[in-house]
């Protein structure tokens, strides 16, 4: 009888096998259907990005490992983003990395409803963001939305949320082997978000009062430079306006102010609105419990101590972890050191574990969209395979036999802001 272990094996050299057998086949044939599909500005950027030094270790995973999902700007995205000739330089390759989830998420079936998110690991990682253990930045999704009536669309079309712009589906989604693909209108503007330290992003959405107070408390270094990680609480302007009339906030020494705003931190955590539940608590970075609640409706709320905030805007990814908008100053002044270091220790811990083993928070589903070309597609997981070779992990991917192009040789400067 043959066991468990060597039918899996069986059925993993059976993927491999439909693959193609060289790496120089796949992207011809990857290649074949991005132009094919309205995407040749997107072959263009890979291309490129296959003659810098951290380019082919990138384009090696789709070829060596398996399930992904591109979020693929089109040919309008790039022309309007001054992309349709990219630089070959790191930037370029960050930029192409965060557009790669590390599983595959049909647009019809996996992405969360409005007022939910779908939250995606993607293929950035360190040094250009500082997050603990192996975590990666995430991709924000969700189902669009009729302008008119304000409901889902239900056509498959998807919203990709950042700070301040969101970016849209624009057309079906598509399969090539082992990769679903998703044309979008817009490259992300990655760089303009993640080159703002920490909060400080959160200033354009409304919350400059924030940013002064955590600067007046000197705070910037604890928050900006040694969170590593972190899941930051925001109040809105309003928020401390209110709290500035009733005196609360305002009357207090610098230290009881220090500890308000890191009562709205939790440190070492990065925790994405899917994984906020009813009832969960957590221990902020002054040591005090903070619970998450919901309402009937499906509101969320966060408390610590007799406040309760009600969550605005949700999963604002920043390059050191995740920012929630709310809309009140907890204004709780106690701290606990002890609890609040051994509570940094154990999300220290888990993080080291908490790889990118689970590569999506908030899908469902795993009808597959339309195949383009001879490929097999793959089903929604909610983890993907991170066992390519190391040989192959320096090795630069032969895509230059399948088209020649000429490295631009420029720098982004205020392009990307």
């Amino acid at each position: 009888m043959i066991s468990s272990l060597a039918i899996f094996a069986l059925s993993l050299l059976a993927l491999v096998d439909a693959r193609p057998s060289s790496s120089t086949a796949y992207f011809d044939g990857l290649r074949t259907s991005l132009i094919d599909n309205g995407l040749s500005g997107l072959w263009n950027a890979i291309a490129v990005a296959n003659s810098t030094d951290s380019g082919p270790d990138l384009l090696s995973k789709l070829y060596y490992n398996d399930k992904f999902t591109i979020y693929a700007p089109n040919n309008a995205a790039w022309q309007a983003s001054e992309l349709s000739q990219p630089p070959a330089n790191d930037d370029l390759v960050s930029l192409l990395s965060y557009h790669i989830v590390q599983a595959t998420l049909n647009s019809s079936t996996d992405i969360a409803p409005i007022r939910h998110h779908t939250i995606a690991f993607t293929e950035l990682r360190s040094p250009t963001v500082d997050f603990p253990g192996d975590q990666t930045q995430v991709i924000v999704l969700e189902t669009a939305v009729n302008a008119t009536t304000g409901q889902d669309v239900n056509d498959g079309s998807v919203l990709v949320r950042g700070d301040n712009w969101n970016a849209t589906s624009a057309g079906d989604q598509f399969t090539y082997e082992n990769l679903y693909i998703q044309p979008i209108d817009k490259p992300s503007p990655l760089l303009k978000t993640l080159s703002q330290s920490g909060l400080a992003i959160s200033a354009n959405l409304g919350a400059t009062s924030a940013i002064s107070a955590i600067s007046s408390a000197n705070l910037n270094d604890t928050l900006y430079q040694q969170c590593h990680g972190c899941t930051f609480f925001i109040p809105v302007n309003n928020a401390f306006e209110n709290a500035t009339q009733t005196g609360n906030y305002t009357g207090l020494d610098d230290g009881s102010k220090r500890n308000v705003i890191l009562n709205h931190v939790l440190n070492g955590s990065v925790v994405y609105s899917p994984e906020l539940t009813g009832g969960s608590a957590f221990v902020t970075a002054a040591g005090m419990p903070l619970i998450f609640l919901t309402d009937e409706q499906g509101k969320k709320f966060v408390s610590v101590g007799q406040y309760r905030a009600t969550i605005l805007r949700s999963d604002i990814p920043v390059s050191n972890g995740v920012v929630h908008l709310i809309d009140t100053l907890m204004v709780v002044s106690q701290n606990n050191h002890q609890r609040a270091d051994d509570a940094a220790s154990s999300a220290a811990s888990a993080a080291d574990s908490r790889t990118t083993t689970t590569n999506v928070i908030g899908i469902g589903g795993t009808a597959a969209p339309a195949t383009s070309t001879t490929s097999t597609a793959t089903t929604s997981a909610a983890t993907g395979s991170q066992t390519g070779s190391s040989a192959f992990s320096t090795r630069r991917i032969d895509i230059e036999g399948v088209v020649k192009v000429s490295v631009i040789s420029m720098i982004l400067g205020g392009m990307w802001l």
